[in-house]
């Protein structure tokens, strides 16, 4: 399906838009991990009526989820956005 009017978008891709997605990536993907741990938990806790959820060591591991795959996909997205500019 082609747009009838599309967006014309006369913004560059610096190491601006770099760090900008990689900070972005990095905190959703955290708190996707941070809301995975705890629907885990809570699923466990309906299942067995005892509630464990250490607060710190959930939030480590999605600290570190987050920084890896965060650091990944901004930097897969801003690479694939430069050479879309690129091929312009």
């Amino acid at each position: 399906m082609k747009l009838m009017k599309p967006l014309k978008n006369n913004k560059s891709v610096n190491v601006n838009n770099l760090v900008v997605l990689i900070v972005r990536c990095m905190v959703c993907i955290f708190f996707m991990a941070m809301m995975g741990c705890f629907l885990g938990r809570l699923i466990v806790f309906f299942k067995t009526n005892v509630l464990l959820f250490d607060w710190a060591k959930d939030a480590f591991y999605s600290l570190k989820v987050g920084a890896s795959a965060g650091a990944l996909a901004g930097v897969g997205i801003w690479i694939k956005a430069k050479l879309q500019e690129h091929k312009k």
